[in-house]
């Protein structure tokens, strides 16, 4: 251990993202992991890949710290440990599933220790190409993060990646105290009604041993095409995020949810960094928003797309983006147990999330891929806790959308959730399921 490193406190987002980490490792399961994994058509540049693990280490010591608790409080402790490389060869004439059926495999592994790196890539050799996977622990950073940090361990000019102040700390600080305060009511009215509505789940499974598992949906790029121009179509400029949302609560009403309430409650991230900002890379950067509506909103098309599209220009309208950002930080003195009520349940009791979504965003590796590879694809997994016990992670490459499905088993009963992939599919491309 490195005697002389500085603590790196918990921002309000990291302290959100570990009460939910602890939520899931206290059902049993590895904790509040995130993957991202890019296809590629060839083996790179693997010791290249070393050396850059090296120096991400040198220029973010969170990157390989231990995670701490300081009375109430939790910080990254760096230690200065190297992260190898992890790698791993798919048997001799499996199949194109072979590296994903490897990388769910690594995201099962046993509960890691305390002491166990924050963050990992492995190298899945498949055939001729392979799969890299990276595997992070949330409280860490989040997904665009993780897209940053992938751009630095293949870019040309690493020193522009740099480490920078909490995103949230920085919004905190250029408010005045009235300013706050009128951001906080607001926070606490929209999360009442948030909690008002009773969700509609994915499963009535609460409790019992589960494994992760995961199915890939991929659009070609003329049916990306479509999704983007009904998006365009039915959300304007709220873009495809309210767009999938909205189908997703389509494609689960008409399928018929499994635990049938009042309505759907779908938590998204609101990403605080600038457009294709390098920086900050580490730490969590959003705020919370919701979407809602009720079972009768979502079995009409149009009205759910009017009534998503007006909730959202609402919550431009009264800053709901960023009015969360107060709450966020009186939560971390709340104890994980209390907080995680706080953000979990319903008035009633139940769960309020009905399922667990996050938009990746637009991914583009170019011609020149990742280290001179090409990108052939990519996906997303992540573990959730139960209930909902299903989580919808959306994604573009190169113009082409990807939808990554997590869920646990045998929480999530996998004949409802092919018929409810169909029914994506159909509202998304506006075609008969």
């Amino acid at each position: 251990m490195n005697e002389t490193a500085i603590p790196i406190a918990f921002n309000p987002a990291d302290y959100f993202t570990y009460v939910l980490h602890q939520e899931i490792r206290n059902a049993g399961m590895p904790g509040g992991y995130g993957g991202f994994a890019l296809e590629l058509g060839g083996e790179p540049d693997l010791e290249r890949i070393q050396q850059r693990l090296d120096l991400l280490v040198e220029q973010f010591p969170r990157a390989s710290a231990r995670l701490e608790q300081r009375g109430k409080r939790f910080a990254w402790m760096p230690t200065g440990r190297r992260i190898p490389l992890e790698r791993h060869h798919c048997p001799h004439g499996e199949g194109a599933g072979a590296g994903l059926r490897i990388a769910v495999e690594i995201f099962n592994q046993p509960v890691p220790s305390p002491d166990s790196l924050p963050l990992r890539l492995h190298w899945i050799a498949a055939g001729g190409g392979g799969l890299l996977l990276l595997n992070w622990m949330h409280p860490l950073l989040d997904a665009r993060g993780a897209k940053i940090l992938l751009d630095f361990l293949c870019s040309g000019q690493p020193g522009k990646f740099k480490e920078s102040p909490p995103l949230i700390g920085e919004k905190l600080a250029q408010w005045s105290w009235w300013k706050k305060i009128g951001l906080f009511l607001k926070a606490r009215r929209h999360n009442h009604a948030a909690i008002s509505l009773d969700s509609c789940l994915p499963t009535a499974m609460e409790e019992g041993p589960q494994c992760l598992r995961l199915r890939v949906r991929r659009y070609s790029k003329e049916e990306s095409r479509r999704i983007a121009s009904l998006a365009q179509q039915y959300t304007g400029l709220a873009g495809k995020t309210l767009y999938t949302l909205g189908c997703l609560m389509r494609a689960m009403e008409l399928e018929g949810p499994p635990v049938a309430k009042a309505g759907y409650c779908i938590p998204y991230a609101f990403n605080l960094r600038r457009q294709n900002a390098p920086t900050p890379v580490f730490g969590n950067h959003v705020s919370c928003l919701f979407a809602r509506a009720t079972r009768e909103q979502a079995r009409q098309r149009k009205g759910l797309f009017a009534h998503l599209l007006a909730q959202y220009r609402q919550t431009v309208q009264e800053e709901l983006d960023i009015a969360y950002l107060p709450l966020m930080w009186l939560g971390q003195w709340l104890s994980p147990a209390r907080y995680a009520k706080r953000l979990r349940q319903q008035r009633s009791g139940g769960e309020l999330s009905s399922v667990w979504f996050s938009d990746i965003g637009e991914l583009r590796f170019g011609q020149e891929g990742f280290l001179g590879v090409q990108v052939s694809g990519m996906f997303h997994l992540c573990w959730m806790t139960l209930p909902p016990g299903l989580a919808l992670l959306a994604g573009q490459l190169d113009g082409q959308t990807t939808l990554s499905y997590s869920y646990l088993h045998p929480a999530v009963d996998e004949a409802w959730l092919d018929r409810l992939m169909a029914g994506m599919d159909a509202e998304l491309l506006e075609t008969e399921a």
